[in-house]
């Protein structure tokens, strides 16, 4: 008897870490903290409002802590173009200080559409977005986080169809070179060459929603200046996110889901809650684009999201 309770024993163990691991991997942004990087697709965060929305609405009991601090301007390569009215921010500036502060599990990053300088492909600044990935790979799986990247985002050259320019011409965020998708397509396509990282295709998965609404009408975008999504561009990012990570949950078409979250309420909380905690992190961390800033106090940010916690478990234990 005492020879078979020997063997029971590391079985047991063995059977509660596998299912451990299982639930982790089947919720692979819950019960850790989770930082969000990017630029100023990022810092609008919409789709990081929708994301952490549906994953509260499916996993109501458990822990959800997403932080995100992305910043306007900002690139992963330092590269900035002359036509810019100050430097571009470089991720690298305050990524150290991000992690030792937030101290995250996972980090999801989304850079590429600054990093390329609108401009036609040139092979320096293709390398200084490698050179600039591959060292947020090092220093963030050196501090013991998961890296997720996203691919960047399109570019709706018909949205700027006044102000493209042409091989050779003067190109810039002002003047955007007419082919800068493709530019963007292969940034997208040599992440997607990475080993060992989750790397989550927006390019493509936008790319093809796009297309779609085009051929009912050559106009028609969600991408209204030709770089930045609007809400329905977030709604299909973060869309594609869950549909990677958790592709059990089920998400509706884009017209339904938007008109139901106009009068939600967890929505309207979840969304608040974001735009409170992306600041109050954001400027605790610091960061400079044209000017410093940087605060020496995130209480009053943490003590702002604690009550709006308190509302959020009210209404979920309401849909238990």
């Amino acid at each position: 008897m005492k020879k078979y309770r020997l063997f029971f024993i590391p079985l047991i163990f063995l059977l509660f870490f596998s299912c451990d691991r299982k639930v982790e991997e089947s919720l692979p942004l819950h019960n850790k903290r989770v930082l969000i990087i990017g630029n100023s697709i990022t810092q609008n965060g919409k789709y990081v409002d929708f994301l952490e929305y549906y994953l509260r609405k499916n996993y109501p009991e458990e822990s959800l802590d997403m932080i995100s601090i992305g910043l306007s301007s900002e690139t992963v390569s330092g590269d900035s173009e002359v036509g810019h009215p100050f430097p571009r921010p470089c991720i690298h500036a305050r990524l150290k200080e991000a992690l030792d502060k937030i101290k995250p599990e996972v980090v999801m990053a989304c850079y590429g559409m600054n990093d390329a300088i609108f401009s036609e492909k040139d092979s320096t600044r293709f390398s200084n977005y490698k050179k600039g990935i591959y060292n947020l790979k090092t220093i963030v799986e050196k501090y013991g986080a998961r890296l997720m990247l996203l691919t960047p985002t399109p570019f709706d050259k018909y949205a700027a169809k006044d102000r493209l320019s042409k091989e050779g011409e003067a190109q810039s965020y002002k003047q955007p070179y007419y082919n800068y998708n493709r530019v963007l397509q292969d940034y997208a396509n040599w992440l997607l060459t990475l080993k060992d990282n989750t790397v989550i295709n927006l390019h493509e998965y936008l790319n093809n929603e796009l297309t779609e609404i085009k051929k009912i009408k050559e106009d028609s975008t969600f991408i209204p200046d030709a770089v930045h999504p609007n809400t329905k561009g977030h709604f299909f990012m973060a869309k594609k996110i869950i549909k990677d990570l958790y592709p059990h949950i089920k998400i509706g078409d884009e017209i339904t889901e938007l008109n139901q979250l106009e009068k939600n309420v967890l929505f309207t909380i979840v969304q608040k809650r974001r735009k409170i905690r992306s600041k109050g992190w954001r400027e605790f961390v610091g960061y400079t684009r044209e000017k410093t800033v940087k605060s020496n106090h995130i209480d009053s940010t943490k003590q702002k999201v604690a009550v709006l916690d308190k509302r959020i478990q009210n209404i979920l234990k309401k849909s238990f």
